[in-house]
């Protein structure tokens, strides 16, 4: 009696151009056609083949969707491919259509990590696919990092615009917002002049509600708006990301020297001076605003009237170019 042949196809995959380094879409699936019509113990059932669709997402690839449907109806028994990549690199949609496959009794080869699917356990599977995964994610995370950099560099950012700012929607640039601008003037006035932080929450939360505005500061938001070079028309890359806790786990924590950070002057235009801001920074280093004091040292006071005296400058400076 005749030994029943393997009906085997082929899926190929290339989803762009410079795919063709590893071999072209049509070479292949020549590949592949010779290969299993060369062996007597298959059958050839065809190659299915996705050209210029991306293997992150299944329902895009007609051809594989197909050749599943194929599998389905009893048309299939064996599959062979490149590697795991050009089968999908979607590894959730990956591990389920594996699955399905091995439910159907289809084995799957793929030949660049030498397995089949057929003498792997199902949690094996999954071990070698999610560690495949985690591989690319890091680099395609080390891509995008170098790519963020390379921007930076250039003295461009991504990064959302902060509060008195909007993108000006072309080269991701800041242009200031004039309302939210006097808020934040209003905000360095008040730090230079030595209020309180509830204080100047209080006038800005006040300022907002005549604008219109339901935003709400509060005391420790305030502070992170004073402490911003922002606000002199500085950008500083980087002041928190993500590394590895002791557990294995990615935590975001505030950058101490883990990755480099990249200052960009003069990234967009100023709200308040820089001899405002490093007074403001003086003030809240010496702790002279934060509320609760009475007595200060001779250095200090000396500090909040030098203060006030580069406010009250500011302020005229600001009405002029009204």
């Amino acid at each position: 009696m005749e030994n029943k042949k393997i009906r085997a196809c082929a899926y190929c995959r290339v989803s762009t151009a410079s795919d063709t380094q590893d071999g072209s879409f049509e070479v292949q699936c020549e590949y592949y056609e010779r290969l299993i019509n060369s062996d007597p113990e298959m059958e050839f059932v065809g190659v299915y083949g996705d050209h210029g669709k991306s293997g992150r997402k299944m329902y895009n690839r007609e051809e594989l969707n197909r050749m599943i449907k194929d599998c389905e109806d009893g048309k299939i028994d064996l599959i062979l491919t490149k590697s795991i990549s050009r089968f999908a690199r979607n590894m959730a949609d990956c591990v389920e259509t594996v699955r399905h496959l091995k439910e159907l009794g289809v084995r799957v080869l793929f030949e660049k990590e030498n397995l089949d699917t057929d003498t792997m356990t199902g949690e094996l599977i999954l071990g070698i696919l999610a560690t495949i995964a985690q591989e690319e994610s890091i680099s395609l995370s080390q891509n995008q990092a170098w790519s963020r950099m390379k921007h930076l560099e250039r003295g461009e950012t991504w990064s959302p615009p902060r509060y008195g700012y909007t993108s000006d929607g072309k080269n991701h640039g800041w242009v200031i917002v004039p309302n939210q601008a006097e808020v934040v003037r209003m905000a360095f006035y008040m730090a230079a002049m030595c209020h309180t932080y509830s204080e100047i929450r209080d006038e800005m939360n006040r300022m907002e509600r005549e604008e219109g505005s339901e935003k709400v500061w509060t005391n420790p938001t305030v502070a992170l708006l004073l402490r911003s070079e922002n606000y002199v028309g500085d950008f500083l890359s980087n002041k928190e990301c993500t590394i590895i806790d002791s557990n294995g786990k990615e935590k975001r924590v505030k950058n101490k020297g883990f990755v480099d950070q990249i200052l960009i002057e003069g990234h967009h235009p100023a709200i308040v001076s820089h001899e405002l801001f490093d007074i403001v920074q003086e003030l809240i280093k010496h702790g002279t605003i934060g509320g609760g004091r009475s007595v200060f040292s001779a250095e200090e006071k000396y500090l909040m009237e030098k203060s006030q005296k580069i406010a009250e400058k500011e302020v005229k400076l600001w009405e002029a170019q009204r």
